[in-house]
């Protein structure tokens, strides 16, 4: 029977109980390659029951597959919390990585379970990536999990962590245009003019043609002179016509707002890991209202 088939008989209860429980018991002992894998797919497939069924008969929950994934990374990878809940009571690693550096917190971001990674980070993992590790701030903003980018910064992840690829943060989010995920990092205190080979966040929207994305970079102080490793502005980079040039065509003719520049010279003085601390000042509920963003003009 293959584990496929093994699998079904536990979910359904049908076939071959006796079979079926000596194979779970033999899942750490006496197995068969094939079989080792029960509980990965009982974890991919969100099947707690069944899972909880083969951890009780002894199952091994750090079985690693050759490519190094454990039942853990399958359960996140799927956004199955009642699995991952059970694979970590039973005893399973917690941050351990897979062969291309994911860990199960990375999966969980990318996944955008909200209930798994607040899962991990309850139990002590760090919200930034360790060696040899992809950034679980990353991979929620390569897909645009807004949710997970602000349970990730308020757990403290660090919004200015650059991946050598990809840049910063702030950078993916802009090649792919998600406006929520780049206003939760700049309202975190992300650098809105950082470099990438030259080429800052607005450069990236820019090229991308997202309009939204270009309007908060702007909000946030983006420097619409800044030129890339080719002398170009971001201006430069967009079409003839489109909603973005026009954005940046006007702005570049009417200069910021005197509230405005008031509001970036605080956020600058202040710093990213005290930016937070305004409403300790003694100012007015709307001032502070306004210098944290939460509101736009």
């Amino acid at each position: 029977m293959c584990r496929l088939d093994r699998l079904s008989v536990l979910l359904c209860g049908e076939g071959e109980p006796e079979t079926g429980q000596e194979d779970i018991q033999g899942h750490t002992q006496g197995c068969s390659y094939e079989e080792s894998y029960l509980l990965h797919d009982a974890a991919a497939n969100g099947q707690a029951h069944v899972l909880r069924t083969l951890i009780e008969q002894g199952a091994n929950v750090n079985f690693r597959t050759p490519d190094w994934c454990m039942p853990l990374h399958e359960a996140c990878l799927g956004g199955h919390y009642h699995c991952a809940q059970a694979l970590i009571k039973a005893g399973a690693k917690l941050n351990p990585r897979t062969i291309d550096g994911d860990t199960p917190l990375t999966f969980a971001c990318s996944r955008g379970s909200v209930s798994c990674v607040k899962l991990l980070l309850h139990h002590g993992i760090s919200p930034d990536p360790g060696l040899f590790t992809k950034s679980p701030l990353h991979e929620a903003c390569f897909n645009g999990r807004h949710e997970v980018v602000e349970v990730l910064i308020e757990a403290g992840a660090d919004v200015e962590t650059v991946d050598s690829q990809y840049g910063s943060p702030l950078h993916v989010v802009c090649s792919r245009s998600y406006p929520e995920c780049a206003e939760l990092l700049l309202r975190a205190g992300a650098n809105v003019n950082a470099t990438k080979n030259y080429e800052t966040a607005l450069h990236v929207a820019a090229k991308t043609g997202s309009a939204e994305v270009v309007q908060v970079l702007l909000e946030y102080g983006a420097n619409i002179n800044a030129k890339d490793i080719s002398q170009q502005r971001p201006v430069d980079l967009t079409d003839p016509g489109s909603e973005v040039r026009k954005i940046l065509t006007y702005r570049d003719a009417h200069p910021r707002h005197l509230m405005q520049l008031c509001r970036l010279r605080i956020r600058h003085l202040l710093g990213r890991e005290r930016v937070k601390y305004v409403q300790l000042l003694r100012l007015p509920p709307l001032l502070q209202d306004y210098v944290l963003y939460k509101f736009l003009e």
